[in-house]
């Protein structure tokens, strides 16, 4: 990307909607992936990085609904 166009899109405000709607398809590989990625981290000795993904699948977890 060329550094005017960079400017330009650093310069856009970014609004976020209030609520943000997964399938329950997504949602299940959401989680499917926060607990590998977690998994993984443990395995390799990145203990601090897999307590935030712990932390994150949590998060996520506990905000799904059924609709």
């Amino acid at each position: 990307m060329k550094e005017r166009d960079q400017q330009r899109l650093e310069q856009v405000p970014v609004r976020f909607a209030s609520v943000v709607v997964f399938s329950k398809r997504e949602a299940f590989e959401l989680c499917e992936a926060c607990a590998e990625a977690e998994r993984t981290l443990l395995r390799s000795g990145r203990a601090v990085e897999a307590a935030r993904m712990a932390a994150l699948f949590e998060l996520a977890e506990g905000r799904i609904v059924s609709r």
